[in-house]
C-alpha cells in the first residue's frame, strides 16, 4: 500500500480526497496509482474503506458482480464499500416528469469522452443490494453524502449529482448512494 493508507478511492479521475490513495485508470494530477480497478494491486484484507463513485456503470453486465467479489476480498474484515451510481429509478421519475432525454444522456450512457467514459450497466436499489449481497456483503444501505468525507470535506463529486442541475436543496437526487460491510 500507499503510504499506509488503508482507504482507496477508485476511478477518482480529478477529484482527490487527501487521506485516501486516490486510483484512476489514466494518470492525472493527484492521481496516487494508475490501474484497472478490476485487479487491483493490494493485499487481500489490507483495506479498509472502498470508495466508488461513478465507477460501477462502466463496467459490463457480465463482470460488476466478479468486481464486487474482488473488492471485497481486498477489504478487512469490518470494511466498508461506498458505492454511487446513477440511479437508473431516479433517471426513470425524472423522464417521466419532464420528457428531457437530453439531461439524462450523461447520466445513463457516460460522457464518452474517451476510451473509458462509456456505461455499460445500469442499476436500481434492489439489483445493486442483490449484487452486494451475492458478493458476501452485509449491512447493504444507503448512506447520505453529507455524512462522509465528501461532505466534510466539501469535495464536488457525482454522488451529489442533482436534477436540476446542482439544486441541492430542492432537485431530485439522481445517483444511488449505497454502502455495504465485508
Amino acid at each position: 500500500m500507499l503510504n499506509g493508507v488503508r482507504k482507496l478511492h477508485l476511478g477518482c479521475g480529478g477529484k482527490i480526497i487527501p487521506g485516501y490513495v486516490n486510483i484512476d485508470i489514466l494518470d492525472a494530477p493527484g492521481v496516487d496509482a494508475v490501474c484497472d480497478i478490476r485487479s487491483l494491486p493490494f493485499g487481500d484484507g489490507s483495506v479498509d474503506l472502498i470508495y466508488a463513485c461513478s465507477v460501477m456503470e462502466h463496467l459490463s453486465r457480465g463482470g460488476w458482480r466478479e468486481v464486487l467479489a474482488h473488492w471485497r476480498d481486498k477489504l478487512a474484515p469490518g470494511g466498508v464499500l461506498r458505492l454511487s451510481v446513477p440511479d437508473f429509478e431516479a433517471a426513470c421519475q425524472r423522464y417521466g416528469e419532464t420528457g428531457d432525454m437530453e439531461e439524462l444522456l450523461g447520466l445513463l450512457i457516460g460522457g464518452q469522452k474517451d476510451a473509458y467514459d462509456w456505461h455499460g450497466m445500469i442499476f436500481d436499489f434492489a439489483l445493486l443490494k442483490d449484487g452486494l449481497e451475492a458478493a458476501g456483503f452485509t449491512e447493504v444501505r444507503r448512506y447520505d453524502w453529507r455524512q462522509t468525507e465528501i461532505g466534510e470535506l466539501g469535495i464536488d463529486d457525482f454522488s451529489q449529482a442533482y436534477l436540476p442541475h446542482m439544486d441541492k436543496d430542492n432537485g431530485r437526487p439522481m445517483m444511488l448512494n449505497v454502502e455495504a460491510t465485508r
